[in-house]
């Protein structure tokens, strides 16, 4: 896979117009890899998955509010779960 520096995106951004192939994006002092451009003609092919990405996100910010199994007291899903 290709790898393209962070600061190269900043320096030309309209090179992400030019690619057609998916790159890594890494950060060339730390040598990490920041993340995966995927040119938007593959969306239809990854919507499933950015789905289950957007839904595992939103668990971990909200898994304070959502997991009630430890506590004694659920009177807040009272009468909520028999709705759905």
């Amino acid at each position: 896979m290709v790898q393209i520096g962070i600061a190269n995106i900043a320096k030309n951004p309209a090179m992400l117009d030019r690619l057609d192939n998916a790159i890594e994006i890494v950060n060339k002092k730390t040598k990490e890899v920041k993340g995966i451009f995927i040119p938007i003609a593959y969306k239809d092919m990854l919507e499933k998955v950015l789905e289950e990405i957007e839904y595992q996100q939103f668990l971990k910010h909200n898994s304070s509010l959502i997991s009630y199994e430890d506590k004694e007291d659920d009177s807040l899903l009272d009468g909520l779960d028999n709705a759905y």
